[in-house]
């Protein structure tokens, strides 16, 4: 076996080994991109999931939040027409009073008049409208009843007007009773409004 002979075996051999030890390491290269890229296909996968698990929960929670707002205002609504509701009933109620006829709206006043007079001389002012429909002899009507019923009461009929649906201002110096429609309702309303809401709507 000569030289040149043992130098291409030992050369081939070389080549082979290499050829070998590059093919396990091309080899173990694809299998380790492999692994990373199935690694990497699974935790992006996981990562989907929990951001369409969160994007799901995020979702439930702002129509949570929708529906409740929607509720409040369903609600606030809902008040708004029954308080509509109640305001009218208390304005149809003053419009009915001011619109009884004349005779029934007089025996109303006298009694309210006589209820709030105080001892002495005092003043009455009344509406424009009043004054015309209650007669030029309301209140010496009235004067006489107080009269009648043992009261030491006398009253006047003022030059002013009341700016009023009715009703009527006593006044005595510098104490003033105001005894207008829109003024005892506004008194008495906190009382009826309950039963005027019961009325309304159960």
């Amino acid at each position: 076996m000569n030289i040149s002979s043992g130098v291409e075996k030992i050369k081939n051999r070389i080549i082979t080994d290499s050829q070998a030890l590059c093919e396990k390491i091309l080899e173990d290269a694809r299998l380790e991109a492999r692994s990373i890229i199935e690694n990497a296909e699974k935790e992006a996968l996981q990562k989907v999931t929990i951001m369409t698990e969160k994007a799901k929960e995020e979702a439930e929670q702002i129509k949570k939040r929708m529906q409740a707002v929607a509720e409040l205002e369903e609600r606030k609504r809902s008040l708004k027409f029954r308080q509509d509701l109640v305001e009218e009933a208390f304005k149809k109620a003053l419009d009915r009073i001011s619109s009884l006829p004349d005779e029934d709206y007089s025996a109303f006043l006298e009694k309210m008049i006589i209820k709030a007079v105080r001892e002495g001389k005092g003043e009455i002012i009344l509406g424009k409208k009043d004054k015309e429909r209650l007669g030029k002899d309301f209140i010496s009507r009235v004067n006489k009843k107080l009269e009648k019923e043992g009261k030491k009461a006398e009253l006047v009929l003022a030059e002013g007007s009341l700016n009023s649906l009715g009703g009527f201002v006593l006044t005595y110096g510098d104490m003033e009773i105001n005894c207008s429609l829109e003024t005892i309702m506004s008194m008495a309303r906190p009382a009826l409004e309950s039963r005027v809401a019961e009325i309304l709507f159960g």
